[in-house]
Order: structure tokens, then sequence, then C-alpha cells
């Protein structure tokens, strides 16, 4: 696991959210899901089956097989570094029809300083995308009307 894979989203950003059923990639410390797995405790939350609603801040080095587990799941919210030049990121949006650009930058915890980039979350179902909008949280939504996959 490289460094970025083990940062935490901290709190003020996952409670806005309500509950959540399942953290599929948590950390030990982690709290954010009724059910939290942590591949310290041998938990593979890639193995292991999803329920209810999600949210999901997969290992930044896996990103693609979280996000294709989040799609087949299709309920709850993918938080990923914002790239949208990415080879993975068009795809991933048109699965999830929706995505929210964070209006901050957050600090991770558990890293020196919050990402450069900035950071996307990518709702799959109705209610994520309800809960995205009445989080709170700056930023705003964008629909995806149009996909053009790379040629």
């Amino acid at each position: 696991m490289k460094t970025n894979d083990t940062l935490r989203t901290p709190p003020h950003i996952w409670r806005t959210f309500g509950p959540i059923d399942l953290d599929p990639c948590a950390g030990l410390e982690t709290c954010i899901g009724a059910t939290n797995y942590a591949l310290e405790r041998g938990e593979n939350g890639l193995e292991l089956p999803w329920f209810g609603f999600i949210y999901c801040n997969p290992p930044f080095s896996e990103k693609e097989a979280w996000a294709d587990k989040c799609i087949q799941h299709r309920n709850g919210l993918l938080m990923l570094p914002e790239r949208g030049s990415a080879p993975w990121f068009g795809p991933l949006a048109k699965e999830a029809g929706h995505y929210w650009v964070m209006g901050q930058k957050i600090n991770f915890e558990g890293g020196p300083s919050s990402n450069n980039l900035g950071s996307v979350i990518f709702p799959f179902g109705y209610e994520a995308v309800i809960r995205l909008l009445k989080s709170g949280l700056p930023g705003h939504l964008v629909e995806v009307k149009t996909f053009r996959p790379r040629a």
C-alpha cells in the first residue's frame, strides 16, 4: 500500500451523509459505517459482501477495482481524486450519472496536508444523490448527459 492509500475521510465530511451501513475499505480506526471492513483485520472489502448504503474512500492505488465494485452495488457514495481527464473518470461518471465536485480541498486524516487536486464524490442511486444535495457540503453537482469514450 502507498501512503495515500491509508488516508481517512474527516468526520465533518461523512457525518453530513446520514447513516451509513458499510464502509467496505475502512482503516482500523475508522467508524464511518455501522460495519467497517479493515484489511488489517483480514477483511478484504473487495471480496466480502456489500450491503445497504455504503461510503467508500478507497485506496487510490486501487481506485478502479473499488469503483467497479461500487458500480455493481449501486447504493452509496464513492470519493476519489478530482481527475476529469484520467481514463477511469469518464466511464465512472457515466455509470454514476452524476458527480459532486467538492468546493474545497479536504485535509484527509493520517496525512501531512490536503490533497493537491481536490476531490469528487460519485453517487450511486437516487438516495445517494439526495444525500449529497442535503449534505450542505460546498461544491456542485454535475449531471452526466453525454459521454464519449476515448478512441
